[in-house]
């Protein structure tokens, strides 16, 4: 019997500790300051309201993300995933899903461990793995480069370093190479991050990163390689409020796999607005989507919940089904 109550008090424990962690994401949530998106975290490190918000909702597999989404119509984001992925399959294109992992995975606080934070999200890409779909998880790779920063301390993107990593990983993922090499330049800058000019707009600039500057024309949109994605892929990229250009992922990748790589970016959800513009520029030029061998859907994963537009059915092209008329 004293057997059974220890491994029945080591039970509750490991159950109590599985729940903990969306407990504590609430309760952060609830610390963020008022009016901003951003949640001030020990040692300058600036987080996401919406990242926690997420991590707030539990469990993702066996539905549980429909569940837990705060959209009210197409809550669930694995039909629309399977459907986007086996339409480009039978247009003999493949898919890779990227989601990035939380900042908060990879730089935790509160007592929690790095990759704690990632724990709902392996077993919804082990289901979505089992569905035929690629998906490049990017958290262990990033805890074994977190001393490196791989994420800004004061935004919500990942960091130079991040971007970096994540372009290599991609290219050993993709397994294509051109002929085209790039010039590069390292260079360091100031930026003052979306979160921290969330708590005031006139923040000084306080973080400093060092990018990497890709000379040439990394876009070209007859490329094979299409980046799909939110503004993970613009920032760094397209200046102003992206804080940098020239050395976003699409640079970084086109440096690595030596060829330009095509590209269509947003700065707000990319759940469902990325595919409808794919099926609009597919529907004007048929031959633009003839031309790609690859698509890197690139989002954050707090998308999984946190999409108030939900996963929209949206087909490919004209007649590929999900629904075949205009979004």
């Amino acid at each position: 019997m004293k057997k059974i109550g220890i491994v029945l008090c080591i039970l509750i424990g490991v159950a109590g500790n599985a729940a903990e962690l969306s407990d504590f994401a609430g309760e952060q949530v609830k610390k963020a300051v008022p009016g901003t998106i951003t949640l001030q975290g020990p040692d300058g490190w600036l987080y996401s309201r919406n990242e926690l918000e997420h991590l707030s909702r539990g469990e993702l597999a066996a539905g549980k993300a429909a569940k837990a989404s705060v959209a009210l119509k197409n809550p669930d984001p694995i039909p629309a995933i399977q459907a986007f992925n086996d339409a480009l399959k039978a247009a003999g294109i493949r898919l890779i899903l990227v989601p990035v992992p939380p900042k908060f995975a990879v730089y935790p606080f509160g007592g929690w461990k790095p990759g704690d934070a990632a724990k709902y999200l392996k077993p919804f890409y082990a289901e979505l793995r089992a569905r035929g779909i690629t998906v490049v998880d990017l958290t262990d790779d990033f805890l074994a480069a977190r001393d490196r920063n791989v994420y800004c301390k004061t935004d919500a993107h990942w960091s130079p370093a991040g971007i970096l990593l994540a372009a290599r990983k991609l290219k050993e993922v993709i397994g294509m190479e051109g002929k085209t090499p790039f010039r590069t330049e390292d260079k360091t800058l100031r930026i003052s991050g979306d979160l921290a000019v969330s708590l005031n707009a006139k923040a000084p600039a306080s973080e400093s990163v060092t990018v990497r500057e890709v000379k040439g024309n990394a876009f070209d949109e007859n490329s094979p390689v299409l980046l799909l994605g939110d503004s993970h892929i613009l920032i760094f990229s397209n200046g102003a409020d992206m804080l940098a250009k020239d050395a976003g992922l699409g640079e970084q990748l086109a440096c690595e796999l030596k060829m330009p790589v095509d590209r269509i970016g947003v700065k707000g959800s990319a759940s469902s607005i990325v595919r409808i513009n794919l099926y609009r520029k597919a529907s004007r030029n048929a031959e633009w989507l003839k031309n790609k061998k690859v698509i890197l859907w690139i989002l954050t994963c707090r998308e999984f919940t946190e999409s108030s537009n939900g996963w929209m059915p949206v087909p490919v092209f004209k007649g590929s089904g999900a629904n075949s008329g205009t979004p």
